[in-house]
């Protein structure tokens, strides 16, 4: 039974890869970057930890689809659901860094971070919700490895719609135009106090916000302002 179990996973996991990878390669997607070097499809200047909310990681992992060359991986848990996307992942070209974000995730990253430099996407409000509530443990892991928080927000213009227990997740359809808005660095200081660690939570939250914000201008066909610009690929 569990070799059954194994294979489903795989299975599972090789079919939604696949078909997100065929997806993203008829997709156009638009970058809007406040921060140069941190484009986590090219190589970054250094490892950041990318908040991206759970309902709109498939328009990063397109992005990455398209460019297996860039080195990145995300905190699963590890339950069976993170087996799934585990493997999902792996066809991608994402790795996975088993754990959560205050069980086990700490000693996962620093062990990565010795073996190679890469970028790590956290879903800070999963994996059970509230839909859009920044969990403090992203604030938690950015402060003991020292790496900067870039907020993300991303969407696709024409997508389905999966609805879940507490988030709908959102997948691109095919010859659809994406966005994907990454904000500035955002350093927590090391060994940060909790009152330290609730104030930076609440700042990742409010630049969550406003990059979400500026993704609606968008699909309302309003131009936000960025400092950096790339071209749709």
């Amino acid at each position: 039974m569990k070799i059954r179990s194994h294979m489903l996973t795989v299975l599972i996991g090789w079919i939604g890869g696949t078909a997100l990878r065929c997806i993203s390669r008829t997709m156009s997607i638009n970058m809007r970057i406040e921060h140069p070097g941190t484009d986590p499809s090219q190589p970054t200047d250094r490892p950041y930890l990318y908040a991206l909310w759970h309902d709109d990681i498939m328009v990063p992992l397109a992005m990455k689809g398209r460019n297996p060359a860039a080195r990145c991986s995300a905190l699963v848990s590890k339950h069976q659901d993170g087996s799934y996307l585990t493997e999902f992942m792996r066809h991608l070209g994402v790795g996975a860094v088993r754990g959560s974000t205050r069980h086990g995730g700490v000693g996962a990253l620093r062990e990565l971070m010795r073996k190679n430099t890469t970028n790590i996407f956290i879903t800070p409000d999963g994996p059970r919700g509230p839909r859009h509530e920044l969990k403090e443990g992203i604030i938690f892991l950015a402060s003991q490895t020292g790496m900067p928080i870039i907020p993300t927000a991303s969407l696709a213009m024409r997508c389905w719609q999966v609805q879940g227990s507490w988030t709908d997740l959102t997948i691109p359809k095919p010859f659809s135009k994406a966005y994907c808005l990454l904000g500035a660095p955002v350093h927590v200081p090391p060994n940060a106090s909790r009152d330290e660690l609730e104030y930076w939570r609440q700042y990742v939250q409010a630049e969550m916000n406003r990059l979400e914000e500026a993704a609606q201008c968008l699909r309302r066909g309003e131009e936000p302002l960025f400092a950096v610009r790339r071209r749709a690929a």
